[in-house]
C-alpha cells in the first residue's frame, strides 16, 4: 500500500473502513434467502484472491509468513468470524447483526485478559454489563418483530462472530509488528475460503445475473474495508480501533433503512445506544474523554 500522511493514518482510515464494511453487510443483505451464507463468503473471499494475485506482482512483493503458525489462526478465526456474520445478517436485519459483531472490541480485550495476561480493569468490568444488556435488547426487539429470528441462531450466530472477530484482532495485532497487510489478508481470505467452501458445496443455490452485481459488491468493499482496517491497525492499538469501528453499525443501520426498508424499532436502537457506551466505556475511551484527568499531586 502507497505511504500515506501521518494525519490520515489510524481512525480517519478506520472510518473508511467502517463506512465500507457497511456497504458489505448491505450487499450481503440484499442476496438473503436467494442464496447460501457460503456461497455469499466464498464470493467474499475468492475476489480478496483475485485481488491479492494482481496486488503481489504489480507491487514486486511477496507474501511473508514470519510466524506461519500465527498468521493461519488470523485466518481461521477470521473465516469463522465472517461466516457467522454472515449468518446473522441472512437471518436478522442488518443494522442488528452489525451491532452484536460491533461487540468485538470488548471480546478482544476480555480474551487479552486470558491470551495475553492483561489485567481486568473496573472500566471493562462495567462495560461488559452494559454491552451484554444492550445486546440483549438487540435480541429482543428481533424477537419481538419476528424478523427472520429462528431459536436464536441469527442471534448468537452475531454474538460468536464479535468472539471470533475479537480473537483474530489479536493475532493481527501480534502479527502487524512483522508482517505487512496484505500478507494478513492473505491469510484471511485464503483460510476464508476453505472455512465458507463446504457450506457452499452443501447447500448450492443457482446464480442469476442480477445476484452478480452484489456479490461483487461484497468482495469489493470488503477487499477496500479490509486492507484499509489491516493497514490502520498498525497505528492504533486494538482498543482504539474498536472504538471508530462503532461506526460500522450506524452506517449499517442507515443503509438497511433506507435502502432495504428495514425499519427501526425503538428497542432495537436504545440496546444500540447501551451496547455503544458499554463498548466505549469498557475500551476505556470514554473516561478518557469525558472525566478530568487527574492532576499530579504537589
Amino acid at each position: 500500500m502507497p505511504p500515506i500522511p501521518e494525519r490520515f493514518r489510524g481512525s480517519p482510515l478506520l472510518v473508511v473502513s467502517s463506512l465500507l464494511f457497511a456497504f458489505m453487510a448491505f450487499f450481503a443483505r440484499s442476496v438473503a434467502g436467494r442464496l447460501s451464507v457460503g456461497q455469499v463468503v466464498c464470493a467474499r473471499f475468492a475476489i480478496g484472491l483475485v485481488f491479492l494475485a494482481f496486488y503481489f506482482p504489480l507491487t514486486g512483493q511477496r507474501p511473508r509468513m514470519g510466524r506461519p503458525g500465527l498468521w493461519a489462526l488470523r485466518g481461521l478465526f477470521g473465516g469463522g468470524s465472517v461466516y457467522l456474520y454472515f449468518m446473522a445478517i441472512d437471518r436478522i436485519a442488518v443494522g442488528p447483526a452489525s451491532l452484536l459483531n460491533s461487540c468485538w472490541p470488548l471480546c478482544a480485550a476480555i480474551l487479552g485478559i486470558f491470551i495475553l495476561g492483561e489485567r481486568v480493569n473496573g472500566y471493562l468490568a462495567t462495560g461488559l454489563v452494559a454491552t451484554t444488556m444492550g445486546a440483549g435488547l438487540v435480541i429482543w426487539s428481533t424477537v419481538q418483530d419476528g424478523v427472520g429470528l429462528t431459536l436464536g441462531t441469527g442471534a448468537l450466530a452475531g454474538a460468536l462472530s464479535a468472539v471470533l472477530s475479537g480473537a483474530a484482532v489479536i493475532a493481527l495485532r501480534a502479527l502487524r509488528g512483522d508482517t505487512d497487510a496484505a500478507s494478513i489478508f492473505l491469510s484471511f481470505c485464503f483460510f476464508g475460503l476453505l472455512f465458507g467452501l463446504p457450506f457452499a458445496v452443501q447447500d448450492w443455490r443457482p446464480l442469476t445475473w442480477d445476484m452478480l452485481g452484489p456479490l461483487l459488491g461484497v468482495g469489493l468493499a470488503s477487499v477496500a474495508a479490509q486492507m484499509i482496517f489491516t493497514y490502520a491497525m498498525g497505528y492504533v492499538t486494538a482498543a482504539a480501533g474498536g472504538i471508530t469501528t462503532q461506526l460500522t453499525p450506524a452506517f449499517s443501520w442507515l443503509l438497511g433503512a433506507l435502502l432495504l426498508g428495514e425499519p427501526l424499532q425503538p428497542l432495537a436502537m436504545v440496546g444500540a445506544l447501551v451496547c455503544t457506551g458499554g463498548v466505549l466505556w469498557g475500551t476505556g475511551l470514554a473516561p478518557r474523554l469525558f472525566l478530568p484527568a487527574s492532576r499530579p499531586s504537589p
